[in-house]
């Protein structure tokens, strides 16, 4: 009888530790891995994508499988990192998001992921056609700044992209008045560059490498870079700060997120995953051979960028009224 009752009661202690012991507690990862980039084929975060899943493999042990969801502009890829259980399986190479909710377009925030890091940042470039009457960045801010109306900004693709809202980001900071600047919406920086080599639009903010055919061909200058360093494919083109003397880094950017809720423990070995995975040498020299620049923030560091990011877009979305 007493056997009875203590083999029942150790499988009652077995039971009771197994419902205490958080899911995540054990091995972790067992089986592969999906990376949700919210993008098509073919494209800088699909690339970057692949090139990150080669890493994580190695570092953990279990096949990245990278599956793009680039419908709705990237907002089915988002929703489908926001929704997933959090249980470490489905993960997402994210990108500037901040635009998509007040916009309308999609309904996500920062809150709805867990950061990981960031591991890219590819800095927007002002773009003007070789005749253009502005000789530096310095004289075309303060001709936008005394007559914001008077002057045709493409957007590229919607106003609502990383480099369209880089560039007002800009203008804010040299207090131009936003409600009255001309941003217009097209088919993608490539198209607007083009339209404005053959004078449809003043300036065109965009990547420096997606204008540098046009600048290497002399049609298109680039009046300054938005980073903190002169980029080395393109180093005649200054910095903000060494034109104007604003501190300013903005651009496009990536970064490793899972769903909100994501256990601590994993997190922990996800970030340090990434982080041995960014300081790889052959990693690095993979990005910076496909034109992509590195950034590195940890995932404290990335959610406070996140955060602060979503506050700032959606204050220039709100007055730009996209």
């Amino acid at each position: 009888m007493k056997s009875v009752n203590l083999f029942g009661a150790g499988i009652v202690l077995a039971v009771s530790l197994a419902a205490l012991m958080p899911a995540m507690a054990q091995e972790w990862p067992d089986r592969p891995i999906t990376l949700i980039a919210p993008a098509g084929a073919g494209g800088g975060t699909d690339a970057t994508a692949r090139l990150l899943a080669l890493g994580l493999e190695q570092q953990l042990g279990q096949p990245v499988n990278v599956v793009n969801q680039g419908q709705g502009g990237g907002v089915v890829g988002f929703t489908s990192i926001t929704t997933a259980e959090p249980d470490g399986y489905t993960l997402g190479v994210i990108y500037n998001f901040a635009h998509y909710s007040p916009m309308g377009q999609g309904d996500f925030d920062a809150a709805d992921m867990t950061p990981i890091g960031q591991f890219n940042f590819d800095p927007a470039g002002f773009h003007v056609r070789t005749e253009s009457e502005w000789a530096n960045i310095t004289e075309a801010l303060d001709a936008i700044k005394a007559d914001p109306g008077a002057y045709d900004i493409a957007c590229g693709g919607g106003c609502g992209g990383s480099w369209p809202l880089a560039f007002a980001s800009l203008l804010d900071a040299y207090d131009v008045d936003l409600s009255q600047v001309r941003m217009i919406s097209g088919q993608g920086a490539a198209a607007a560059l083009q339209e404005m080599v053959a004078g449809g639009f003043d300036v065109v903010p965009s990547s420096v490498p997606e204008a540098g055919s046009l600048i290497e061909s002399g049609l298109v200058r680039g009046l300054a870079v938005f980073g903190s360093e002169r980029l080395e494919a393109f180093p005649d083109i200054p910095t903000l700060e060494e034109e104007t003397g604003m501190v300013l880094e903005l651009g496009a950017w990536r970064g490793l997120v899972g769903p909100a809720g994501l256990p601590e423990e994993v997190t922990a070995k996800l970030a340090a995953a990434l982080e041995a995975v960014y300081n790889d040498p052959e990693f690095q020299s993979a990005m910076t051979d496909r034109g992509f620049g590195l950034r590195w923030r940890d995932a404290a560091d990335f959610g406070t960028f996140m955060a602060e990011e979503e506050t700032s877009v959606r204050e220039l979305v709100r007055v730009l009224g996209l």
